[in-house]
């Protein structure tokens, strides 16, 4: 059962590859009657190839926001005095000058007060671990 299954994955795969070859050969001709240089060169013959790899994504053109301070530093600047909920430190942190390059900065917030023991928590509010 999986042998023939294999073999018949492999035959129609084959299949495909001269398909292509063929209309690529044919775009090559009709190409040169229409005065055109061929957007891709006609390859010779068809020999079984491995899958294709899937292609990585493009990256997006922008770029990670560069700060004086982490994230972390910039945090414990601003809860070092009163606690203060996670709205608050966040637009004290935006008032530090602090850029963030994510849609979600409260996101990256989280993981810093929620990380270790560098903040402590008492009645929804954070202040700095002394």
């Amino acid at each position: 059962m999986k042998n023939s299954s294999i073999k018949k994955f492999i035959a129609l795969r084959d299949g495909l590859l001269k398909e292509k070859i063929e209309l690529t050969a044919r775009l090559a001709e009709i190409e040169k009657a229409l005065g055109d240089e061929p957007s891709a060169p006609a390859p010779k013959a068809a020999k079984p190839a491995k899958a294709p790899k899937a292609a990585k994504a493009p990256r997006a053109g922008k770029r990670r926001a560069r700060n004086e301070m982490s994230l972390k530093e910039a945090a414990l600047k601003v809860a070092s005095g009163k606690p203060q909920t996670k709205q608050e430190i966040l637009d004290g942190i935006i008032k530090l000058g602090y850029k963030f390059s994510t849609k979600d900065p409260m996101n990256s917030l989280n993981v810093v007060l929620y990380s270790g023991k560098t903040f402590k928590r008492a009645d929804g509010k954070f202040a700095a671990a002394k």
